[in-house]
Protein backbone atom coordinates (compact mmCIF):
# COMPACT_ATOMS: atom_id res chain seq x y z
CA UNK A 1 0.00 0.00 0.00
CA UNK A 2 1.27 3.46 -0.92
CA UNK A 3 1.88 5.88 1.94
CA UNK A 4 0.05 9.16 1.43
CA UNK A 5 1.20 12.61 2.56
CA UNK A 6 -0.90 13.50 5.61
CA UNK A 7 -2.51 16.49 3.86
CA UNK A 8 -3.91 14.17 1.15
CA UNK A 9 -5.43 11.66 3.52
CA UNK A 10 -9.23 11.61 3.75
CA UNK A 11 -10.67 9.13 6.21
CA UNK A 12 -14.30 8.26 5.51
CA UNK A 13 -16.42 6.91 8.38
CA UNK A 14 -19.76 5.13 8.55
CA UNK A 15 -21.59 2.68 10.79
CA UNK A 16 -23.84 -0.36 10.60
CA UNK A 17 -26.37 -1.77 13.04
CA UNK A 18 -27.85 1.39 14.54
CA UNK A 19 -31.46 0.37 13.85
CA UNK A 20 -31.13 -3.32 14.67
CA UNK A 21 -32.82 -4.86 17.73
CA UNK A 22 -29.82 -7.05 18.48
CA UNK A 23 -26.08 -7.02 17.99
CA UNK A 24 -23.40 -4.35 18.21
CA UNK A 25 -22.86 -1.18 16.28
CA UNK A 26 -19.87 -1.51 13.98
CA UNK A 27 -18.09 1.66 12.88
CA UNK A 28 -15.52 1.63 10.10
CA UNK A 29 -12.97 4.11 8.83
CA UNK A 30 -11.43 3.79 5.36
CA UNK A 31 -8.62 5.70 3.66
CA UNK A 32 -8.24 5.47 -0.12
CA UNK A 33 -5.53 6.97 -2.35
CA UNK A 34 -6.39 10.51 -3.46
CA UNK A 35 -6.50 9.43 -7.12
CA UNK A 36 -8.73 6.42 -6.42
CA UNK A 37 -11.81 5.95 -8.59
CA UNK A 38 -14.28 3.07 -8.53
CA UNK A 39 -14.94 3.71 -12.22
CA UNK A 40 -11.28 3.02 -13.01
CA UNK A 41 -10.70 -0.04 -10.84
CA UNK A 42 -14.21 -1.54 -10.81
CA UNK A 43 -15.77 -0.40 -14.12
CA UNK A 44 -18.31 -3.22 -14.41
CA UNK A 45 -19.19 -3.40 -10.74
CA UNK A 46 -22.18 -1.92 -8.96
CA UNK A 47 -21.16 0.84 -6.55
CA UNK A 48 -23.91 1.95 -4.17
CA UNK A 49 -24.74 2.41 -0.51
CA UNK A 50 -24.38 -0.95 1.25
CA UNK A 51 -28.12 -1.14 2.03
CA UNK A 52 -28.91 -1.09 -1.70
CA UNK A 53 -26.61 -3.99 -2.60
CA UNK A 54 -27.08 -7.73 -2.50
CA UNK A 55 -24.75 -9.82 -0.34
CA UNK A 56 -22.80 -10.88 -3.43
CA UNK A 57 -22.47 -7.30 -4.68
CA UNK A 58 -21.29 -6.08 -1.28
CA UNK A 59 -18.67 -8.80 -1.07
CA UNK A 60 -17.34 -7.97 -4.55
CA UNK A 61 -17.07 -4.31 -3.61
CA UNK A 62 -15.45 -5.18 -0.29
CA UNK A 63 -12.69 -7.06 -2.12
CA UNK A 64 -11.94 -3.94 -4.18
CA UNK A 65 -11.86 -1.76 -1.07
CA UNK A 66 -9.52 -4.17 0.70
CA UNK A 67 -7.20 -4.24 -2.29
CA UNK A 68 -6.91 -0.49 -2.85
CA UNK A 69 -7.34 1.03 0.60
CA UNK A 70 -4.40 2.57 2.44
CA UNK A 71 -6.05 1.86 5.78
CA UNK A 72 -9.11 0.10 7.16
CA UNK A 73 -10.00 0.36 10.83
CA UNK A 74 -13.05 -1.09 12.60
CA UNK A 75 -14.52 -0.37 16.03
CA UNK A 76 -17.20 -2.54 17.62
CA UNK A 77 -19.49 -0.99 20.24
CA UNK A 78 -21.03 -3.79 22.24
CA UNK A 79 -24.68 -4.19 23.19
CA UNK A 80 -23.66 -3.89 26.83
CA UNK A 81 -22.19 -0.45 26.11
CA UNK A 82 -25.27 0.53 24.06
CA UNK A 83 -27.70 -0.52 26.80
CA UNK A 84 -25.65 1.37 29.39
CA UNK A 85 -24.91 4.61 27.50
CA UNK A 86 -27.49 4.89 24.71
CA UNK A 87 -27.50 4.54 20.95
CA UNK A 88 -26.31 8.06 20.09
CA UNK A 89 -23.38 7.74 22.47
CA UNK A 90 -22.49 4.42 20.83
CA UNK A 91 -22.38 5.90 17.35
CA UNK A 92 -20.36 8.96 18.24
CA UNK A 93 -18.03 6.98 20.49
CA UNK A 94 -17.23 4.67 17.58
CA UNK A 95 -16.42 7.65 15.38
CA UNK A 96 -14.32 9.22 18.14
CA UNK A 97 -12.24 6.08 18.63
CA UNK A 98 -11.42 5.82 14.92
CA UNK A 99 -10.60 9.51 14.52
CA UNK A 100 -8.33 9.27 17.56
CA UNK A 101 -6.41 6.35 16.02
CA UNK A 102 -6.12 7.54 12.41
CA UNK A 103 -3.96 10.48 11.33
CA UNK A 104 -5.59 12.22 8.38
CA UNK A 105 -5.99 15.62 6.80
CA UNK A 106 -9.76 15.30 6.90
CA UNK A 107 -12.41 13.05 8.46
CA UNK A 108 -15.80 12.76 6.76
CA UNK A 109 -18.67 11.04 8.56
CA UNK A 110 -21.91 9.91 6.94
CA UNK A 111 -24.97 11.60 8.40
CA UNK A 112 -25.55 14.38 10.90
CA UNK A 113 -24.04 13.93 14.34
CA UNK A 114 -23.28 15.96 17.45
CA UNK A 115 -19.73 14.78 17.95
CA UNK A 116 -17.72 14.89 21.17
CA UNK A 117 -14.76 17.22 21.49
CA UNK A 118 -12.07 15.92 19.15
CA UNK A 119 -9.55 18.56 20.26
CA UNK A 120 -7.18 19.54 17.45
CA UNK A 121 -9.10 17.32 15.03
CA UNK A 122 -12.37 19.27 15.45
CA UNK A 123 -11.69 21.49 12.45
CA UNK A 124 -10.71 18.52 10.30
CA UNK A 125 -13.96 16.65 10.89
CA UNK A 126 -17.27 17.16 9.12
CA UNK A 127 -20.54 15.29 8.74
CA UNK A 128 -22.13 14.92 5.31
CA UNK A 129 -25.74 13.82 4.90
CA UNK A 130 -25.88 10.90 2.47
CA UNK A 131 -22.10 10.96 2.31
CA UNK A 132 -22.22 7.24 1.58
CA UNK A 133 -23.75 8.05 -1.83
CA UNK A 134 -21.32 10.86 -2.72
CA UNK A 135 -17.88 10.19 -1.29
CA UNK A 136 -15.90 7.02 -2.11
CA UNK A 137 -14.17 6.76 1.28
CA UNK A 138 -17.46 7.13 3.14
CA UNK A 139 -19.25 4.65 0.88
CA UNK A 140 -16.35 2.25 1.44
CA UNK A 141 -16.60 2.65 5.21
CA UNK A 142 -20.29 1.75 5.01
CA UNK A 143 -19.51 -1.41 3.04
CA UNK A 144 -16.80 -2.46 5.49
CA UNK A 145 -19.01 -1.79 8.52
CA UNK A 146 -21.88 -3.82 7.04
CA UNK A 147 -19.66 -6.77 6.04
CA UNK A 148 -17.92 -6.91 9.42
CA UNK A 149 -21.18 -6.64 11.35
CA UNK A 150 -22.81 -9.39 9.28
CA UNK A 151 -19.87 -11.64 10.17
CA UNK A 152 -20.44 -10.95 13.86
CA UNK A 153 -24.17 -11.68 13.59
CA UNK A 154 -23.51 -14.99 11.83
CA UNK A 155 -21.28 -16.05 14.73
CA UNK A 156 -23.92 -14.99 17.26
CA UNK A 157 -26.54 -16.93 15.28
CA UNK A 158 -24.69 -20.14 16.12
CA UNK A 159 -25.26 -19.44 19.82
CA UNK A 160 -28.85 -18.24 19.41
CA UNK A 161 -30.27 -19.88 16.26
CA UNK A 162 -33.87 -19.28 17.39
CA UNK A 163 -33.61 -15.61 16.38
CA UNK A 164 -32.35 -16.28 12.82
CA UNK A 165 -29.68 -13.59 12.98
CA UNK A 166 -27.93 -15.22 10.02
CA UNK A 167 -30.68 -13.82 7.79
CA UNK A 168 -32.14 -10.81 9.63
CA UNK A 169 -28.79 -9.65 11.14
CA UNK A 170 -30.62 -8.61 14.30
CA UNK A 171 -33.14 -6.32 12.64
CA UNK A 172 -36.80 -6.19 13.61
CA UNK A 173 -38.32 -8.59 11.11
CA UNK A 174 -41.65 -10.26 11.77
CA UNK A 175 -39.97 -13.59 12.52
CA UNK A 176 -37.40 -12.01 14.83
CA UNK A 177 -40.16 -10.32 16.83
CA UNK A 178 -42.16 -13.53 16.95
CA UNK A 179 -39.07 -15.34 18.23
CA UNK A 180 -38.64 -12.72 20.97
CA UNK A 181 -42.27 -13.27 21.97
CA UNK A 182 -41.70 -17.02 22.16
CA UNK A 183 -38.20 -17.23 23.66
CA UNK A 184 -37.72 -13.85 25.29
CA UNK A 185 -34.59 -11.74 24.81
CA UNK A 186 -30.92 -12.51 25.38
CA UNK A 187 -27.92 -10.40 26.39
CA UNK A 188 -27.31 -9.34 22.78
CA UNK A 189 -30.64 -7.51 22.48
CA UNK A 190 -30.92 -3.73 22.81
CA UNK A 191 -33.42 -3.41 25.62
CA UNK A 192 -35.09 -0.13 24.70
CA UNK A 193 -35.22 -0.99 20.98
CA UNK A 194 -36.90 -4.33 21.68
CA UNK A 195 -39.41 -2.76 24.06
CA UNK A 196 -40.47 -0.17 21.46
CA UNK A 197 -40.49 -2.57 18.49
CA UNK A 198 -42.41 -5.26 20.37
CA UNK A 199 -45.00 -2.75 21.55
CA UNK A 200 -45.56 -1.52 17.98
CA UNK A 201 -45.67 -5.09 16.66
CA UNK A 202 -48.28 -6.16 19.21
CA UNK A 203 -50.36 -3.04 18.55
CA UNK A 204 -50.39 -3.71 14.78
CA UNK A 205 -51.30 -7.36 15.25
CA UNK A 206 -53.91 -7.14 17.97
Amino acid sequence: MRRLPKREIICGLDEAGRGALAGPIVVAGVVLPSEFSFKKVFPKGIVRDSKELSKKQREALFEVIEKYSSKIIVEVISVREINKNGINWANTEGFRRIIEKVEAGQYIIDGRWHLPDLKEKNTKTKCVIKGDTKIPTVLSAGIVAKIKRDEIMKKLHRKYPQYHWDTNTGHGTKYHLQAIQKYGTCKYHKKQFVKTALSNFLWKNQ
